[in-house]
């Protein structure tokens, strides 16, 4: 799907921008198995599935560990950023619950066999992909346009440095 590292941008937030483009097709990618349930899923598809999900992990790393407290500093009273924060925090804290249990049925199936129960990991992919569009759509329409607003070129500076060493 892609490895946002190689990425070449010449601002911070291009990467969490892709980063955020990669996790919308990890999604679409988990519909179109979620589609092919029972029977018709493609291992190839599956393996796609996830070594992508090891990107989502690293991108909730960089939101929490360096662009939040960013954030955070620069944020105004009226921007309601700690209520904004807490809220994408317990978000990542349960899409990564959930992906951690939906990841041994995504290996079973990248190995050519089927799910052993399709039914329950249908209603799992379903219910993260779905969440996670949501998710997605809250942090470019809420979140990034107030990260651009508020940080600072060296903030800026802070959050390059910090994505190119993890």
């Amino acid at each position: 799907m892609g490895d946002a590292s190689r990425v070449a941008t010449k601002h911070p937030l291009d990467l969490i921008i892709y980063e955020h483009d990669l996790q919308a097709r990890l999604c679409d990618l988990l519909e179109q198995i979620a589609d092919c349930l029972p029977d018709n899923v493609s291992p190839p598809a599956a393996q796609a599935a996830v070594s992508a999900i090891d990107g989502l992990f690293r991108h909730h790393k960089h939101e929490e560990e360096c662009l939040f407290p960013l954030i955070k500093k620069r944020a105004k009273p009226q921007d309601n950023i700690a209520q904004i924060l807490s809220h994408l925090e317990k978000e990542h804290a349960a899409d990564e619950s959930l992906v951690s249990e939906m990841q041994e049925s995504l290996e079973n199936l990248a190995a050519g066999n089927k799910s052993e129960n399709p039914n329950m990991l249908g209603y799992m992919l379903r219910g993260f992909f779905e969440n996670y569009r949501r998710h997605l759509s809250w942090e470019n329409t809420v979140l990034l346009p107030l990260v651009r607003e508020r940080l600072t070129k060296d903030d800026f500076d802070i959050l390059a440095a910090f994505l190119s060493d993890t």
